[in-house]
């Protein structure tokens, strides 16, 4: 009995172990899927921590106070501007957090450059005039330095001296002197017109006792004076003693000028190392032309020409897109015309707006396209980086 059970316990065995190769014999082969390849972790585009810059305040003029607007019209802070007369380019300015502008005093007529913040004025002593005459400055754009000029009528022809130094009256440096040149004809003065970014200034021989219905400020001439070496580089140097204040806009770098010495309201761009002298064409209603202002790059200019007449006057906003692009109009007004413009970025500008009355002024933001939306009241003074 036990031999025949384990007979039949073998047979079973062998019964199963046959059917277990039978199946594994008699199935076709499957090939092995390789193990799959992780997938390589995906690096991420490190995102750009750099805040785009903010958008700067417009700084206007309105007897006797300036006003500070963000771009949208939205009025940020007041200052004042007791003892400020009419303004021009470099009779008010921006320069850093602070609005800079030429005080005369009411009682002597003396004047002085007057720094005003949003903690209050102060007047920078060494640029003071104590005589009457005139004074103009130009502010770098971060405000560490300062050029001023005093003009001083004397019996026959003025006299002007022009200054370099820094915001705290330290490093005075005399650049020209009217007495001692002998170029230029007695009525030219000398004038500040701006800093370049490389630290260099370009002043002026500016022509004086001109008068007549003209809508545009500007300048004479341009030279550029190095503080390092001293050297003096004329850029648009003064070809005639009867050249008319016709240079207004300059690029950041010194290569480019823009002016209206092309003829009555013609506008001409400028190649300051070579002379080369390109011409705008003249546009309908182009009597009298000027505001020229380049943007950021350099690429792109701005200017504003009027019809000329002062009983239908009307302005436009010329844009040349490119250098050796043909300009066009991208906005109008009228009565009026754009006397002022700073450009934000490369696709808008702060405008200016004059109307035909000295309280008619204000300021818009216009984009390349031509779009146009109103910021405030008055007259533009420039624009200030927001303080961080």
């Amino acid at each position: 009995m036990h031999s025949l059970r384990k007979v039949r316990q073998i047979s079973v065995l062998s019964a199963m172990l046959a059917a277990l190769l039978a199946c594994n014999l008699g199935a076709p082969s499957q090939p092995t899927a390789p193990p799959e390849t992780p997938a390589s972790p995906e690096v991420p585009t490190e995102a750009s921590t750099e805040a785009p810059p903010p958008d700067p305040l417009v700084v206007t003029y309105q007897e006797p106070t300036f006003s500070l607007y963000q771009l949208d019209g939205t009025l940020v802070e007041t200052r004042p501007a007791d003892g400020m007369n009419y303004p021009r380019p470099n009779t008010a300015q921006v320069g850093g957090q602070d609005v800079f502008y030429v005080y005369t005093s009411p009682s002597d007529f003396s004047s002085v450059v007057r720094r005003v913040s949003s903690s209050g004025s102060e007047d920078l002593a060494f640029t003071a005039s104590d005589v009457m005459g005139s004074l103009s400055f130009a502010v770098s754009p971060d405000g560490s330095r300062i050029a001023w000029a005093q003009t001083i009528s004397g019996p026959n022809v003025p006299f002007s001296r022009l200054w370099v130094a820094n915001i705290d009256g330290s490093g005075q440096t005399l650049v020209a002197d009217s007495e001692t040149e002998t170029e230029f004809a007695d009525y030219f003065v000398l004038e500040p017109v701006t800093w370049l970014a490389n630290g260099d200034l370009v002043y002026a021989w500016q022509i004086t006792g001109i008068g007549g219905y003209i809508l545009f400020f500007g300048w004479s001439s341009l030279y550029q004076y190095s503080p390092d070496t001293a050297a003096i580089t004329p850029l648009a140097p003064l070809l005639s003693d009867s050249q008319g204040p016709c240079w207004s806009g300059i690029t950041s770098d010194g290569a480019y000028a823009v002016s209206s010495c092309g003829g009555p309201g013609q506008m001409l761009e400028r190649a300051t190392a070579t002379g080369v002298e390109t011409l705008f064409p003249l546009l309908a209603d182009q009597g009298q032309a000027g505001a020229g202002a380049y943007s950021p790059s350099g690429d792109q200019l701005a200017y504003g020409i009027a019809r000329s007449d002062y009983n239908n006057e009307a302005g436009q906003v010329i844009l040349v897109a490119s250098r050796g692009g043909a300009p066009v109009s991208i906005a109008s007004h009228a009565p009026g015309y754009f006397h002022r413009i700073f450009w934000v970025a490369e696709d808008r500008m702060v405008v200016g707006v004059s109307g035909m009355d000295a309280n008619q002024m204000s300021v818009d933001l216009l984009r390349t396209d031509g779009t146009r939306t109103p910021i405030g009241e008055g007259t533009v003074i420039g624009l200030m980086t927001p303080a961080p």
